[in-house]
């Protein structure tokens, strides 16, 4: 993506859901989703994501079945950052 007003709009869209599902932004073929990981206070300090073949499964699926996962892994390791 090179338009800055459509990565500000993707920004947005990334705040406002608190997680980001890229799909073949990367790469060819791969698909991420990411949490962010905060501390105590609510500071973003990481993401946690995962990786997969966009063959493995769409990206609707990717979001339904590993999204509350990586949310609650987030949620569990906020004591420890």
């Amino acid at each position: 993506m090179s338009d800055a007003a459509a990565l500000a709009a993707v920004l947005d869209d990334v705040r406002r859901m608190d997680y980001c599902v890229a799909v073949q932004e990367h790469e060819r073929g791969i698909q991420a989703l990411a949490v962010p990981l905060r501390d105590v206070r609510g500071t973003t300090l990481a993401a946690l994501n995962v990786v997969t073949a966009t063959n493995r499964m769409p990206p609707q699926e990717l979001e339904r079945q590993l999204l509350p996962l990586l949310q609650e892994a987030a949620r569990t390791l906020r004591p420890l950052v």
